[in-house]
């Protein structure tokens, strides 16, 4: 499977062979487990609710047993109370889903191999910016024609691009190491360069 490679002002300059066979079948299910685990361990799971245990009330019988007309009542911490303890409400709770890491290595390969496919990657020979106003990197990426949700993958260290980037709502930069599979299906399209992309193939084989 051979790729583009294009400059700065999108045009290509050659084809770079990704020695990947484009007849392999998405494992989707692995994909889809990956997925749900970074998202479940997104979750806090501080939810909670006080039982008649934590609320903070006398145990005084309220009143006395007979002779008042009510029903009896042995503490103000009864769920049936105002104020009183809430029974089987939540408590904090562990989300995360446990995923082996071969797995997470195999969807992070297909992941990668699917956006290939769709033509939604776009490899630029080298990524530089000299200034750091975010105009001139939205003027730089403007020849790529890519969708405004964007990821850019570099490698390189150009304080420019950090402080550029920082101002663009649905941009997201990060390197090779930090490429997962919810970022690579969230964001519609991907701009990498070709050291970086080098190495994350090595990453995902």
């Amino acid at each position: 499977m051979n790729i583009d490679i294009v400059d700065i002002k999108n045009k290509e300059i050659e084809k770079f062979d990704l020695n990947l066979d484009d007849s392999v079948e998405i494992n989707r299910k692995a994909i889809s487990l990956v997925v749900k685990s970074q998202l479940s361990k997104r979750r806090s799971g501080t939810a909670a609710t006080k039982n008649r245990a934590l609320v903070k009330a006398s145990n005084k019988k309220p009143f006395k047993q007979k002779g008042t007309g009510n029903a009896r009542a042995g503490s103000t911490t009864s769920p049936i109370w105002r104020g009183g303890g809430v029974i089987f409400g939540p408590q904090p709770k562990d989300w995360s889903i446990s995923v082996p890491k071969k797995i997470k290595k195999l969807a992070l390969f297909h992941s990668l191999l699917y956006k290939i496919q769709q033509q939604t990657i776009k490899v630029v020979d080298s990524f530089d910016l000299d200034t750091h106003k975010t105009k001139d990197l939205i003027k730089l990426l403007k020849p790529f024609n890519l969708s405004e949700k964007l990821l850019i993958i570099s490698n390189v260290e150009n304080q420019n691009i950090n402080l550029a980037s920082r101002n663009i709502e649905k941009l997201k930069l990060i390197k090779s190491e930090g490429v997962n599979v919810y970022d690579l299906l969230n964001y519609k399209s991907i701009l990498i360069d070709k050291p970086t992309l080098t190495s994350l193939l090595e990453r995902v084989r």
